[in-house]
């Protein structure tokens, strides 16, 4: 772990950066495949600019299993091994709470999960706003693998690049503390 890093607590993306797939995605096609009926409703949330209440609704249909998403396994592997070093571990996360408490169970390291919910998207700026105000600028590590997380990184006192985005590395340049190919 860099030194910069030591010590802080670490917010880690889920979509794309712990698993290897975009939930809202997921359970988009699972809806389209078990209940084509709800499209119309489903997209006319998503196209009006309510995307927080289209995850949410969303969330609420869909039934998985945790256990058979695909997780990026040396990644979780490190975070095993930081939370065995008493490293306090968060999801931070813009899919829906139902289904990231589902997938903090499953994987059983986090110590909370903060997540968009009906009314909010927790995304780019807004993830960031809520981790300072949790923590304090510079007061915390942040794990992602997008564009939308250079508003995290941006105030994170530790960088932690995960499957990056094309281009993403780049961009991101000598600012990323850790990265995960």
């Amino acid at each position: 772990m860099s030194q910069s890093g030591q010590g802080l607590p670490l917010a880690v993306d889920m979509d794309g950066t712990l698993i290897l797939t975009d939930m809202s995605w997921v359970s988009f096609r699972s809806l389209m495949l078990r209940r084509p009926w709800m499209l119309p409703r489903m997209l006319t949330l998503e196209f009006s600019g309510k995307r927080a209440e289209w995850k949410r609704a969303l969330a609420e249909k869909l039934v998985f299993d945790p256990a058979g998403l695909s997780y990026h396994v040396e990644f979780l592997d490190w975070l095993t091994g930081e939370h065995a070093k008493g490293r306090e571990l968060l999801l931070a996360t813009a899919s829906d709470r139902l289904i990231a408490e589902q997938v903090a169970g499953h994987v059983g390291l986090f110590s909370d999960v903060i997540a968009s919910d009906r009314s909010f998207n927790l995304r780019g700026g807004k993830k960031a706003e809520a981790l300072i105000s949790r923590f304090g600028e510079g007061g915390f590590s942040y794990a992602g693998n997008s564009w939308h997380d250079i508003p995290v990184w941006d105030h994170a006192g530790e960088v932690i690049v995960v499957n990056p985005e094309r281009g993403l590395l780049d961009r991101v340049g000598d600012s990323a503390d850790i990265v995960f190919e």
